[in-house]
């Protein structure tokens, strides 16, 4: 009788998934997408960091993501191309740009280095065109804090002609509410 209850615990944590015994991943990488979806009508999807997921926005039937990349048109010449932006769907905290460097190698050092949120960070809801080897520190809608590392964006044309933006992003989750990150 006893082996049934410890194989019944054994299988209830192991369909339960490691996020019930260890919380949300703490550190990842991420392509976030402004590219528009249709349905009833259009949605996007952003990523939660509690869930480690994407899912839609806006739609009704999905939790909020902590983020999204929205995309802004700008001309480029005589052409328009749609830039990455961050913004966030609950529309509370938002993100703090921290650092601007010139290559990968440079942002990641300084991505490593940055253990601790400084006082005094001005966040908004909106990150603005988002740039590659940008350091940015988000505050969720949970009072939680991320720092980002953009490593790459890129400005793409669909099948049908229509632009979006990508960005290609590590992250590290701080889950508990604290300035300082885990290693």
């Amino acid at each position: 009788m006893r082996y049934r209850y410890v194989l019944l615990l054994a299988l209830i944590l192991t369909s339960a998934g490691c996020k019930m015994l260890f919380g949300p991943d703490k550190t990842g990488e991420f392509r976030l997408s402004s590219e528009k979806y249709l349905a009833e009508s259009y949605y996007l999807f952003g990523y939660s960091y509690e869930d480690s997921e994407f899912y839609r926005y806006p739609f009704e039937k999905d939790p909020h993501p902590d983020i999204i990349n929205e995309g802004t048109r700008v001309l480029d010449g005589q052409e328009t191309i749609e830039l990455s932006s961050f913004n966030t769907p609950g529309q509370t905290n938002g993100f703090a740009l921290v650092g601007e460097l010139s290559n990968l190698n440079d942002a990641r050092d300084f991505y490593n280095e940055y253990n601790t949120v400084e006082e005094g960070l001005q966040f908004s809801v909106s990150g603005g065109i988002v740039e590659a080897y940008q350091v940015w520190v988000q505050l969720t809608a949970a009072g939680n804090y991320v720092k980002l590392l953009v490593k790459e964006v890129n400005s793409l044309e669909g099948e049908e002609g229509n632009k979006y933006s990508e960005a290609h992003l590590d992250y590290t989750y701080q889950p508990n509410g604290s300035k300082d990150f885990p290693n």
